[in-house]
């Protein structure tokens, strides 16, 4: 069943593709770092000043709702690692945790795709694709220098975002040159 959500957050990811730059606004971190690109561009993609308030309000509204979504996952992540760390984790224990975390993670993705809903049609598809092609521009450097470990390690990422957290996970068998760039990428956008 977890598999199958993934597999359909992941196909809902590849749909909505075109709205990269967007499309996780309702996320945290990601929501801050994708309006500083919107306000950065905005004059250069011919949106409106009236229009990027209006996306701020909505991603914001939209961070805020899944602050406590978060908030829980991450405690259930917590309690999960608690509950394997036992000499002898009780497996139904643990399967419940992990399904908590399965449905936390599905309403963090239906919050996010909420979000996604409502600034979609805020935009036009050529400045959805030009925020796309803004994105991917971040991403170049890092998929140089990792394209081999992409290869290796993270193929089956389906978004740039996905591919970034499978190298994190991957960070130990990583070469070198990867991980400098890994680490590059997180500083640039710890910004």
């Amino acid at each position: 069943m977890l598999r199958r959500i993934a597999l359909l957050a992941c196909g809902l990811a590849l749909c909505v593709a075109p709205l990269g730059a967007v499309a996780v606004a309702g996320g945290g971190e990601h929501g801050r770092r994708l309006l500083a690109d919107l306000d950065a561009n905005a004059a250069r993609l011919g949106i409106s000043d009236d229009t990027v308030a209006k996306i701020h309000a909505i991603v914001d509204e939209g961070m805020a709702r899944s602050a406590t979504v978060r908030s829980e996952l991450t405690e259930a992540r917590a309690a999960l690692r608690n509950l394997l760390s036992t000499p002898r984790p009780d497996e139904a224990a643990v399967m419940a945790q992990a399904r908590k975390i399965g449905a936390l993670d599905t309403r963090l993705l239906e919050m996010r795709l909420q979000t996604l809903l409502q600034v979609r049609p805020l935009l036009t598809d050529t400045q959805i694709e030009a925020l796309h092609a803004i994105r991917e521009q971040r991403l170049a450097p890092l998929r140089a220098a990792c394209q081999a470990d992409i290869s290796a390690s993270c193929a089956d990422a389906a978004s740039g975002r996905e591919t970034v957290h499978c190298l994190w996970a991957h960070h130990d068998q990583l070469s070198d040159a990867c991980r400098t760039a890994l680490a590059a990428f997180r500083a640039e956008h710890a910004k």
